[in-house]
């Protein structure tokens, strides 16, 4: 939270914009458009995210997580219906839906299992190895058992930043395993996802140019109040084709072109709050440096607590420091954590 992301809710909800199409308001779509290629560019991911660049990509503010999750889950849901329908004409809508199967791990966040409810359609949750990252071999593994009886493979939902202990699943061998079975990936990096602006923490890049989908909260980490989480795809089409629903007074003369989408139809809602304003004024105010200098001002303060931790007999690490996130206990049973954390 900041105070020029502040000023920026203000505005926006004096101008009370319902933002569902370009006509409706061209500057909360146009700014819309330039703040995403912005972040984009400042996390340095694949120019096929970018709406200045040719192809289908495109990136759209949701209100949060939960929501980027749900949109993801659902367009490949749709988009695996439709392919599967034209192998198997045999087969009834019905019957391919019920075969449907999603995947993602043990650690994942709980939005993700409420995704598959909200689907209506079960997400496996798939154990991660000792050190709590969920790799490809165990994704092959349920995949293939899967497919042997019978289910349909939708989408993977990886992390980059789990709830529990910030760890990050392994993308690029979960990326080979959806390449092979033509599953969707979408990455979940809803607070380590603000990182990829750091050349320290270039690593954490790795295999991004081989997701369908991502999303990162800019509430979570870049000093931009709540509700503002900024997702991208590699393919909007699929995601509009899924959501389009199309009714005369919704149409307006600018449809269907390139830079002018109409993100009605890359969400769940139909109107939409101008959360662009406070993204482009914070970091109109910040900067992109003044961005990253908060970044590395919380990684510090992490270290230094990581440090008193570890200089402390009576704490233990529960697992290793990751960005801002220090996971530690006392050592001892767990009625004494229980204790601590009523405290704190």
């Amino acid at each position: 939270l900041s105070y020029p992301s502040i000023v920026g809710e203000m505005l926006a909800s004096s101008f009370g914009i319902v933002g569902f199409s370009w006509i409706c308001s061209p500057a909360c779509t146009e700014l819309e458009v330039v703040v995403m290629d912005w972040l984009a560019k400042f996390l340095k991911l694949p120019e096929h995210f970018l709406h200045s660049t040719e192809g289908p990509g495109g990136g759209v503010i949701q209100g949060s997580a939960s929501e980027a999750v749900l949109v993801a889950v659902l367009a490949a849901r749709e988009q695996t219906v439709v392919k599967y329908r034209e192998l198997h004409p045999e087969l009834s809508e019905s019957e391919i839906r019920g075969k449907l199967i999603a995947y993602s791990s043990d650690q994942s966040n709980s939005c993700v299992e409420k995704a598959g409810v909200l689907a209506a359609m079960p997400i496996k949750l798939l154990p991660a190895g000792e050190d709590l990252i969920l790799r490809g071999e165990a994704l092959k593994k349920a995949i293939e058992e899967d497919v042997q009886e019978g289910r349909i493979p939708v989408i993977c939902i990886a992390t980059l930043g789990t709830t529990a202990t910030c760890a990050y699943d392994d993308i690029e061998s979960l990326a080979t395993v959806c390449e092979n079975h033509n599953v969707w990936l979408h990455v979940d990096a809803a607070y380590a996802g603000a990182a990829f602006a750091l050349d320290e923490c270039a690593d954490l890049r790795r295999g991004l140019d081989r997701v369908d989908s991502l999303n990162f909260n800019l509430h979570k980490f870049l000093l931009v109040n709540f509700d503002c989480s900024a997702m991208w795809l590699k393919d909007a089409n699929k995601v509009v084709d899924s959501f389009n629903v199309d009714r005369i007074y919704l149409k307006h003369k600018y449809e269907g072109h390139s830079q002018i989408p109409d993100f009605r139809h890359w969400q769940i809602p139909l109107g939409r709050r101008f959360r662009a304003l406070k993204v482009w004024i914070t970091f109109r105010t910040v900067g992109a440096e003044g961005a990253r200098a908060h970044l590395r001002k919380h990684i510090s303060l992490a270290k230094q607590f990581e440090s008193l931790v570890n200089n402390d007999k009576r704490f233990e690490m529960v697992s290793p420091r990751a960005l801002g996130l220090v996971c530690f206990r006392p050592r001892g049973d767990n009625e004494i954590t229980a204790q601590l954390l009523q405290r704190l």
